[in-house]
């Protein structure tokens, strides 16, 4: 987990911004349970559906069998090198945070619960 009072500082958001990024922390939970069943190259059968390019870069990692510390490198070079702030730098954390997560073999409610602590003004309701 990324531990960054600067970039935590700039990932700052309001809660309408937090609430629509529930559906990337659904389906990065959806992912790790297709990963957990299926092992991580099913994850490939997955792809066309990913939208985001982050997430979907992250997946194609993964499933190349990339080693887990070029991953995390690869993400953390996004998150602090495209000037992202704000929603943009909050979603991709929470990506980083999944993609990690599913490639260390996390099982979906361990990865619902790490990704979903990035966004604590989201009420309970919403998941």
């Amino acid at each position: 987990m990324l531990r960054d009072l600067a970039l935590a500082a700039k990932a700052a958001c309001s809660r309408e911004d937090q609430e629509s990024l529930v559906p990337i922390v659904k389906q990065l939970r959806d992912l790790g349970e297709v990963a957990c069943k299926r092992g991580l190259l099913a994850l490939e059968g997955e792809l066309p559906q990913i939208r985001d390019p982050l997430l979907k870069l992250g997946i194609e990692l993964i499933v190349d069998k990339t080693e887990p510390e070029n991953v995390q490198d690869i993400l953390d070079a996004d998150i602090y090198y495209n000037e992202s702030n704000g929603r943009e730098l909050l979603k991709k954390i929470i990506i980083r945070e999944g993609l990690l997560r599913i490639q260390a073999g996390d099982n979906a409610r361990n990865i619902l619960i790490c990704t979903r602590i990035f966004l604590g003004k989201v009420e309970p309701g919403a998941w």
